[in-house]
């Protein structure tokens, strides 16, 4: 395994052990370097009053993919969100979604994501970007990335 190879499943591993992803049963991947997929599996528990899946949801999809992806390409310190927006465009009941993050430019101390969320029947229902900060925090200091 390649030392990108391994970067990029010690990643997706400690990803994965983060309370909130095991909470969401989330699916975490990483595609390439700079973009990942992520997948959360419905269920009730997820729901606003109306029962439609809440924001919140397509939120945390969203961000953790283009966490993951901006991640992906800075092999030495975690990232962390420093700035993010999405643009709901349409509810999601009784289905699963799908979030797909892209690195669209890195600079220094910045990387800036572009991530798209989709229902189980592939219909866009968010549209996001994400500005990630380098961190000082190194990889082998987060719990899970051994």
């Amino acid at each position: 395994m390649s030392a990108n190879a391994t970067h990029l499943e010690k990643l997706r591993r400690s990803c994965l052990g983060a309370t909130i992803s095991r909470y969401l049963r989330s699916e975490i991947e990483i595609l390439q370097p700079g973009k990942a997929r992520v997948t959360i599996p419905f269920h009730p528990e997820l729901t606003q009053n109306a029962g439609f899946l809440h924001g919140a949801i397509l939120f945390d999809a969203a961000d953790t993919a283009g966490f993951v992806a901006a991640n992906s390409v800075e092999e030495t310190y975690s990232v962390l969100t420093a700035d993010f927006y999405i643009r709901l465009l349409r509810p999601v009941e009784k289905e699963s979604i799908v979030a797909v993050g892209e690195v669209v430019h890195r600079g220094h101390s910045l990387i800036t994501t572009r991530s798209d969320v989709f229902n189980e029947s592939g219909k866009l229902v968010a549209a996001c970007q994400g500005t990630y900060s380098i961190s000082r925090i190194l990889l082998t200091d987060v719990p899970g990335y051994e």
